[in-house]
């Protein structure tokens, strides 16, 4: 991250996982303006949303983008769950305008361009945003345990649905490369 900036109709999509949170900044669907993993080890939730408050602070972005966690097939955790509401409360609080998008909502606007699967959609996102390429996971091993840079990926997909079912301008979805 640079210094403080200020651009009009920034998204800000967040990727909270079991070991920390993902995230992407985007001024449109090609211009990704700063992303990161934030790993936390000890008092998870307290570091995830000290870096949400700095990341909201730094940016002002119109609209903070989430995965829904409410859904009844959903397995994520209850402290995961409980980051989300308080994720969702901070932005509330700041007048942030705030989306969740369920999985299925993701795959049918990746199905558009045959990414269905988890690592389907992170290829179809590094090839949609150049930046991202060089920081692609490897496939999952059934035995090892997620990358942490999947959660970057969930992020920018989240952005890029988002930016697809609004109809953001340029946002026609993922293009096939």
């Amino acid at each position: 991250m640079k210094g403080a900036t200020h651009h009009q109709d920034l998204v800000l999509a967040l990727h909270p996982w079991s070991r920390g949170m993902g995230w992407v900044v985007f001024e449109s669907p090609l211009s990704p303006i700063d992303w990161g993993i934030g790993e936390a080890k000890k008092d998870k939730r307290a570091r995830c949303m000290a870096r949400f408050e700095l990341l909201l602070e730094r940016y002002h972005p119109t609209v903070v983008v989430l995965e829904t966690y409410r859904d009844k097939s959903d397995r994520r955790a209850v402290r995961i769950r409980r980051l989300y509401r308080a994720l969702l409360h901070l932005a509330a609080n700041r007048g942030i305008e705030t989306r969740l998008y369920s999985r299925a909502t993701i795959r049918t606007c990746f199905g558009s361009i045959g990414a269905t699967t988890r690592y389907e959609i992170v290829q179809a996102v590094a090839q949609h945003i150049e930046v991202f390429r060089h920081r692609m996971p490897p496939v999952r091993k059934q035995w090892g345990s997620e990358d942490a840079r999947l959660s970057l990926f969930e992020a920018a997909a989240l952005a890029l649905t988002h930016f697809a079912v609004t109809g953001a301008p340029g946002a026609r979805g993922p293009s096939p490369r």
